[in-house]
């Protein structure tokens, strides 16, 4: 078999900024998903599991045009894709202003997602042709973070005065600076199709790829569950609803600094230990987070969820090296969003499901559970990395 060569994209940074501005967009309604939900739960229009559904419909989208790529994004023009794709988001964002009939608003958010699926497997894909990706997908992360940060303490207050239309003209804000910038400066695939298909589509689902790919979906599951419904849980500990959301964006802001340390401490203490602290200080937050709270709610809750966000930030570079590490041909990295939304799709409807019975300890009971499970499943992949090979390859964490 011919091992193909990793060639980076031009180091120019405007190709780099490009990119990172439609990852950005890319994880866009995810970032900022607890806002999106409280919006929904504010207007009091739709029962929890209608707010569940419609909080993973972007995702739904997302998923089936990224999966598709990794058939198609060596093949098709990048830049007239990206383009396509972020002028499809503008638009379905567009149809949801005003929209309060549940199955119409699920339509146009799935289509919503779909342009932005479109466009976020193309950025991964050429992040992971940098010739560091792991530093590209650490700035990919806190391009992510820099939006959110911006969002929480901007949204709320749009939101006071437009509603839950005020999301969607915050996203479209961000968007039509992005379909500029790619307009101006997009990058090429740097590798040919006949590259690409050296190997067939088959070769790349093997075991070690598909853990890698159920790894991410269950480490979402449960982070995107708790995500979805942590601005919820600060106001049912009795913080107000601006409180949460300036907690929320301090610890974004925060927690940028943690995909920026992901490199460093990896290879200081390797990966699989990085994996192993960052997933156990997770699961102490969440647990503080369940059951009665005495004393001060406001600190409790500003610790628990600016550290929770910083090592979640911390471990999805950890998360997308794997994707990157079993590959060569430089199409599966493509689905590592699909991975991250089928998360999405599953964690906050099964989160809604168990708020009646068991409220707000069930979501974070869990987002435990799937966290621990992810991690026993990313060892395995990192355990099986040490044994086959035995010097890192260039660009490895």
């Amino acid at each position: 078999m011919k091992k193909i060569t990793m060639q980076p994209i031009h180091d120019r940074w405007q190709n780099l900024v490009s990119l990172l501005m439609v990852s950005m967009m890319g994880a866009a309604v995810l970032t900022l998903l607890p806002l999106w939900v409280g919006g929904l739960s504010d207007q009091g229009l739709f029962s929890e599991t209608q707010i569940g559904w419609l909080a993973a419909a972007d995702v739904i989208g997302i998923f089936a045009s990224s999966a598709s790529a990794i058939f198609w994004v060596r093949r098709i023009p990048w830049k007239q894709v990206t383009l396509a794709g972020l002028g499809l988001f503008f638009t379905g964002n567009l149809l949801s202003l005003g929209t309060t009939e549940f199955s119409l608003l699920m339509g146009f958010r799935i289509l919503a997602g779909i342009g932005c699926g479109a466009a976020y497997a193309v950025a991964l894909a050429g992040l992971g042709d940098h010739r560091r990706p792991p530093l590209a997908f650490g700035l990919m992360v806190t391009a992510q973070v820099t939006f959110g940060t911006i969002g929480f303490f901007v949204v709320p207050r749009i939101m006071e005065l437009w509603q839950v239309n005020g999301f969607f003209h915050y996203l479209n804000g961000w968007l039509a600076a992005t379909l500029l910038l790619c307009t101006l400066f997009f990058p090429r695939s740097k590798r040919s199709a006949a590259e690409s298909d050296a190997d067939g589509i088959t070769s790349l689902l093997h075991g070690k790829s598909l853990l890698v790919f159920a790894t991410t979906v269950v480490y979402y599951c449960g982070v995107s569950a708790v995500w979805a419904y942590l601005e919820r849980i600060g106001v049912d500990m009795g913080l107000a609803g601006s409180q949460v959301g300036d907690l929320l964006g301090i610890g974004f802001a925060i927690s940028g600094l943690g995909s920026l340390a992901t490199p460093l401490i990896s290879r200081l203490v390797g990966r699989a230990l990085s994996l192993g602290i960052s997933i156990a200080i997770q699961t102490v937050t969440m647990a503080l987070l369940m059951g009665e709270h005495s004393g001060s709610g406001y600190m409790l809750y500003a610790a628990t969820s600016i550290v929770f966000q910083f090592f979640w930030s911390f471990t999805i570079p950890l998360l997308m090296d794997q994707f990157n590490r079993v590959d060569d041909t430089g199409r599966f990295i493509v689905l590592c969003a699909s991975a991250f939304k089928v998360g999405e799709i599953i964690g906050p409807p099964l989160a809604a499901s168990l708020i009646g019975p068991f409220g707000y300890t069930g979501v974070l009971a869990l987002g435990i559970g799937s966290v621990l499970l992810a991690l026993c499943m990313a060892l395995v992949t990192e355990t099986r990395s040490n044994q086959s090979i035995a010097v890192p390859a260039a660009g490895t964490l």
